[in-house]
């Protein structure tokens, strides 16, 4: 479910300090088609400079393969392995 505006913004400036801050985070965005998802993240994109961005996109006809999402990102990018940080 999806809060008011003001409050989802200063969640979302949140995450992105903590994460300048070296701390690991997570998001998980969800709602109903045109409550406003994409806006907020492209309100985060448009924040975060210096970070390494990557996208995938959920496909029905992809719901029973595992793994699906993370295939679409490093499908992208597979001589980029060495430059992901220490766990």
């Amino acid at each position: 479910m999806l809060l008011d505006r003001h409050t989802e913004v200063r969640t979302l400036d949140r995450l992105l300090g903590d994460v300048r801050g070296g701390q690991s985070r997570a998001l998980v965005l969800r709602g109903e088609a045109g409550v406003g998802k994409t806006q907020l993240l492209e309100y985060l994109v448009d924040r975060a400079a210096g970070f390494w961005l990557m996208r995938a996109t959920g496909v029905q006809s992809e719901m029973e393969l595992a793994l699906a999402g993370l295939h679409q990102l490093w499908i992208r990018v597979p001589n980029q392995v060495d430059r992901l940080p220490a766990p």
